[in-house]
C-alpha cells in the first residue's frame, strides 16, 4: 500500500513568513510537535515546537529564524512500511511526503497509518488467528499453506516475529474461517507447535486441552 493512498486530510504546513506565534498557535490546535514549512509546493524543512519555545521574539516570521529545519521526508510512491520506519526512528508526530517531482503533497501521521496498516494486515476481514512457534530453520510457509489449504481454508495475511535470545520464531497466521479446528488438527499432526488461537469462537483459547482431545481421539 503506497503512503500517496493515505495522505492526512489536516492542513498541517506553515510558510515562511508566519510569525512564530501563529506557528505556535497552529501546533496547540493540531496537537502536532513538528510542522513542515511549505512555500507553494516547495518542501523547506521541518520546525519543531522546542524551535519554537526557543525564540525570544514571537513576532519573528520563520524566515528570520536563524538554525536550519531538519530535512526529513518520504515519497508518495513509498510503501507504508517505510512510514512506519520513520516515525520510529525520528519519533517525529507526522512526516513530509513529497511527489516524483520533489513537490510536498502533504503528511502522514501516526493515525493514518494506523488506519493504513489496519487494511494491510486485513484486519477488517473476519477469520481466526493462530500463533505458531517453531526453529526459524523450519519456518517454511508453502508447507504450511498446503497443510491449511487443505482443509478448505486460506490464509490472509502472515506475520514472523523472531524472539530474543533464541533460535525460534512467532509466524501468526490470519485465515479467513473462524471454524480451525481442521487445521488445528492437521497442523499438530504434522508436529507443529500452536502456541496460540484467537478469534476462533473458543472461550478460552485452551490449546493444550485441545491437544490432549485430539491425541485420545487418535489413540481410538
Amino acid at each position: 500500500m503506497y503512503i500517496g493512498e493515505n495522505i492526512s486530510t489536516l492542513y498541517t504546513e506553515v510558510h515562511p513568513n508566519d510569525t512564530v506565534a501563529a506557528t505556535l498557535d497552529k501546533v496547540n490546535e493540531l496537537h502536532l510537535q513538528q510542522l513542515p514549512v511549505v512555500k507553494g509546493k516547495e518542501y523547506l524543512g521541518i520546525i519543531t515546537e522546542e524551535d519554537l519555545l526557543n525564540v525570544d521574539d514571537d513576532l519573528k516570521t520563520i524566515k528570520e529564524l536563524k538554525f536550519t529545519f531538519p530535512f526529513i521526508y518520504l515519497f508518495d510512491y513509498q510503501h507504508i512500511f517505510d512510514a512506519l520506519q520513520y516515525l520510529e526512528t525520528y519519533q517525529f508526530d507526522m512526516l513530509p511526503i513529497m511527489n516524483k517531482n520533489n513537490q510536498y503533497v502533504g503528511v502522514i501521521t501516526p493515525k493514518d497509518l494506523l488506519l493504513a496498516l489496519n487494511k494491510t494486515v486485513s484486519n477488517q476481514e473476519i477469520g481466526a488467528i493462530i500463533v505458531l512457534e517453531m526453529e526459524e530453520r523450519d519456518n517454511s510457509l508453502t508447507h504450511i499453506a498446503n497443510i491449511i489449504e487443505s482443509e478448505n481454508c486460506k490464509i490472509l495475511q502472515t506475520g514472523v516475529k523472531v524472539m530474543e535470545d533464541s533460535s525460534k520464531v512467532e509466524l501468526t497466521i490470519k485465515l479467513n474461517k473462524t471454524n480451525i479446528s481442521s487445521v488445528l488438527a492437521s497442523l499438530w499432526r504434522h508436529d507443529y507447535v500452536v502456541k496460540a488461537t484467537f478469534n476462533d469462537g473458543s472461550d478460552q483459547n485452551d490449546i493444550q486441552e485441545r491437544y490432549n482431545l485430539l491425541m485420545n481421539y487418535l489413540n481410538l
